[in-house]
């Protein structure tokens, strides 16, 4: 059976012989470097000799970043892999280690009081990327600190904090906290002999491990502000069920939410935190 990886291979690799060798159906699509980049070539009748300098410059930068184009495109074509490698892209870089191979520490902090796209003080957190691979290089990575628990929930190891940086959170994620802890102390969900765990719809990143069960009413209320029945399949991760169940909050009365009830992002049935259940499949 043909899988997304060797079709995107082939499709591309025969794009590039062709971008390279260029049949006259590529030049008649204009897919070539002269027309590509013909505002910065300028006229060759004009200048003869300058513009065969730049043509082959720019020909020789673009034929060789064909193969960075490629794992891009991978990454792009294959989203349940992303988080096999850790990349950090710069101007006029790329820095990856895999996953297996390396050891994520956290390594310094600083706090910002004035933010573009927030109110409230922006912690920077920086965390060091060491491969066992010697020949890849240690890296850094900075990021936000709301950030900070969706990246340590793709990463296969914990990150090291030997310095003891405190952590701040934002309200959501520190409610993210307490809903995956009370979603382990709920009743668990058995997954039906023969039925597998698709990726979650929401990040597509990991296996859906959560399913919605009618547990804190009755199995008979059909009134619209109770928990109701819910007959969609296991679609979500917990991560990501709880930050819907947070987007759907008073943001000003985060008081309220772990008692509140929203519906379901698929069929909209209503559902508290006691609703949720972990699943756990069937041997």
């Amino acid at each position: 059976m043909e899988t997304p990886e060797l079709s995107f291979t082939l499709a591309y690799w025969v794009f590039c012989l062709c971008f390279v060798f260029t049949p006259n159906e590529f030049r008649s699509a204009g897919l070539t470097v002269q027309n590509l980049f013909s505002s910065w070539l300028g006229s060759e009748d004009m200048g003869f000799v300058q513009y065969h300098i730049r043509r082959s410059s720019v020909t020789l930068l673009v034929h060789s970043a064909l193969p960075l184009g490629y794992y891009l495109g991978m990454c792009l074509a294959a989203p349940e892999h992303h988080m096999e490698h850790i990349l950090e892209v710069s101007t006029y870089s790329v820095s990856m280690a895999l996953q297996s191979q390396c050891q994520v520490s956290m390594v310094h902090s600083r706090q910002h009081h004035m933010s573009p796209d927030s109110a409230s003080p922006t912690q920077i957190l920086t965390l060091k990327v060491d491969s066992t691979n010697r020949s890849m290089s240690p890296f850094h990575i900075r990021l936000n600190s709301i950030e900070y628990s969706e990246l340590r929930d793709k990463l296969h190891s914990p990150v090291q904090n030997l310095t003891n940086v405190v952590i701040y959170q934002s309200v959501s994620e520190l409610f993210l906290d307490t809903f995956r802890a009370q979603v382990q102390d709920n009743p668990m969900y058995s997954l039906p002999r023969g039925q597998e765990l698709e990726p979650c719809i929401g990040c597509m990143l990991v296996a859906a491990n959560v399913k919605l069960l009618q547990l804190c009413q009755s199995q008979d209320s059909d009134s619209d502000s109770d928990c109701q029945r819910c007959q969609c399949r296991p679609m979500w991760c917990v991560s990501c069920m709880g930050r819907w169940f947070a987007s759907r909050q008073n943001q000003q009365r985060p008081e309220t939410w772990l008692s509140s009830k929203v519906p379901c992002p698929t069929c909209r049935a209503n559902f508290c935190v006691l609703d949720v259940c972990v699943v756990r499949s069937s041997s």
